[in-house]
């Protein structure tokens, strides 16, 4: 069973996808044109590829142990999704649950489907095509949605509207509050009492992290806070689809500097290999340290 410990809880990646997929300038805001220059080094090998001049993205699943729960954190794209606009991930055909499967996971035995928010690339899996309708595919879990994140996406209350995100909530989110499997939280919300739900707005206006905590261990699952490491020598630039791009700034800064003094590993849902890091101060900066090693004892 690959994956990493963290204290008593294992935690494994569940790929769906690992492709160069966007240019800097087409995923950031104000990226200083040197940046790849200066910190390409912190994209690691493979995180840049450099015939297509584009960044290379892991779109994958968090499968974390907690000894009494399977949790799944983000579902990714998922299949046979219609997606105009985003060739990436419009009518796919992956082997995400094989993948699932080969770590030693059926969709039954999963208890709790946590998204860190609902935009297309983290709820896809949360549902399957079959006899032409959108069904749970985890039958035995609570979805867990943020309450403030569904208000916004759903039609009833106006409805979002945002990157790539058409027919999304109807596919991927709704068939779940259909069959009575979704649970709407706030803040604090916790399972097992070493995985906390807690706000972090900006890239969504409902965006969640979710911390982890087991004996003298500490992490945190932070979605789409962060894109690519880049961010990290540059927290100030958020991205094209980061609805709030100063908020998503503000939370950045605040999840850094959290993860510098406390040595909280980082598990993001788009770096490149190794996939996790961890964060130190670089004078008035901060530096990435990808592995799953604490900081002086690699």
């Amino acid at each position: 069973m690959a994956g990493f410990a963290l204290g008593d809880i294992h935690v494994s990646r569940i790929e769906e996808a690992l492709i160069p997929l966007v240019t800097v300038d087409e995923l950031f805001v104000g990226m200083p044109d040197d940046a790849l220059a200066r910190h390409g080094d912190s994209l690691g090998r493979g995180g840049f590829d450099a015939v297509t001049g584009k960044l290379t993205f892991s779109i994958h699943s968090w499968l974390v142990r907690t000894g009494r729960h399977m949790v799944l954190i983000d579902s990714c794209m998922g299949n046979h999704k219609v997606r105009p606009g985003l060739p990436y991930g419009d009518n796919l055909d992956t082997p995400w649950l094989s993948r699932l499967a080969a770590s030693g996971v059926t969709p039954e035995q999963v208890d709790f489907v946590m998204c860190t928010h609902l935009h297309m690339d983290h709820v896809g899996w949360n549902t399957r095509l079959i006899d032409g309708r959108w069904v749970p595919t985890f039958p035995n879990a609570r979805y867990i949605f943020s309450r403030r994140e569904y208000e916004y996406w759903d039609p009833a209350e106006g409805g979002g509207t945002g990157w790539g995100q058409d027919g999304v909530f109807e596919d991927s989110v709704l068939p779940c509050m259909a069959a009575d499997l979704a649970e709407l939280v706030d803040d604090g919300y916790t399972v097992d009492d070493c995985l906390v739900v807690e706000a972090a707005p900006g890239h969504t206006r409902g965006n969640v992290v979710i911390r982890a905590a087991s004996r003298d261990t500490s992490g945190i699952f932070s979605g789409d806070c962060l894109h690519t490491p880049l961010q990290i020598a540059y927290p100030g630039v958020s991205t094209h689809v980061c609805e709030d791009p100063v908020m998503a700034q503000a939370t950045r800064l605040r999840l850094l500097d959290e993860c510098a003094e406390h040595g909280h590993l980082l598990m993001p849902a788009h770096f490149p290999p190794p996939f996790v890091g961890r964060v130190s101060r670089d004078g008035a900066g901060f530096r990435y340290h990808p592995g799953t090693a604490r900081i002086g004892t690699e």
